[in-house]
């Protein structure tokens, strides 16, 4: 009988094919790790690039805080004080949401548009964001919408100033997020919590608060309770209503000295 060598259980065809699978389950994996770092570093280098370039734009688009400046907001702003609610609140928001934009100062702004009463408020604001302690907010705030005559004329004022100091700082970096608001708080507590309460959802702590336009003692205690001061410690402060561009000069000119201060 002669001896017959075992069949053999693997044939070279058979090895090798093994072998280049094993090699792709190896190699495979780690190509798309590798591609998926190279994939992440492309994207953060084109971020850095868009944020650099946003940066330059916005400050070519700075502008100093001046009387001039202040009287053209104020003008414009009078003329639409002279509007029904109905139609003023809208507008205001429309002409902060087109004066602090992309084309005139840089900003992104954010525009919250809901209905109260039949009639269309928004919340506007934008924000100088810091990477590292983007949740800590310094804000700048004016709560607008007051039918007193005399609590408008310090409105006016007190938007003309936030568009001046928001002018005049665009681009800015510092060591928090500053955010400058107008909320129609005025006319419509709900508005002031519907700000907050989208702050909060995002684990946002707003550290320190100015508000502008001595609002009335209403709207005041709206503040408080809607930033819950006693159970976050947020700092309120309210600064003096001013009554024409002469007066809003130097309040504005002191708000973004304290500001920049505040950011280094």
């Amino acid at each position: 009988m002669s001896d017959v060598p075992p069949p053999s259980s693997a044939t070279p065809a058979n090895a090798t094919s093994g072998r280049v699978i094993r090699a792709a389950l190896i190699i495979f994996p780690l190509g798309t790790v590798i591609l998926g770092i190279a994939s992440f570093g492309i994207w953060w280098v084109k971020r850095v690039q868009v944020e650099e370039r946003g940066y330059k734009y916005a400050l070519a688009l700075r502008r100093d805080i001046t009387e001039a400046g202040l009287a053209r907001h104020i003008s414009i702003l009078q003329d639409v004080y002279r509007q029904t609610p109905d139609k003023l609140l809208p507008s205001v928001a429309a002409y902060l949401e087109s004066s602090m934009g992309a084309e005139n100062m840089g900003y992104q702004v954010r525009r919250d548009t809901f209905q109260q009463g039949g009639i269309d408020l928004s919340n506007v604001d934008v924000e100088l964001t810091n990477k590292k302690r983007f949740r800590e907010i310094l804000l700048v705030l004016v709560p607008y919408g007051d039918t007193d005559p005399a609590r408008q004329t310090a409105e006016v004022q007190a938007l003309a100033t936030l568009l001046s100091v928001a002018h005049a700082i665009t681009g800015e970096s510092g060591s928090q997020t500053l955010r400058l608001a107008a909320i129609p708080a005025a006319h419509d507590a709900t508005s002031l919590e519907r700000f907050v309460a989208a702050a909060r959802g995002k684990e946002e702590r707003f550290m320190q608060v100015f508000v502008l336009g001595d609002p009335s003692p209403a709207t005041q205690t709206t503040l408080q309770k809607a930033f819950r001061v006693e159970e976050t410690g947020t700092v309120i402060h309210h600064l003096p209503a001013t009554q024409d561009s002469a007066t809003t000069l130097p309040a504005a000119q002191a708000l973004k000295t304290r500001l920049l201060e505040l950011l280094k």
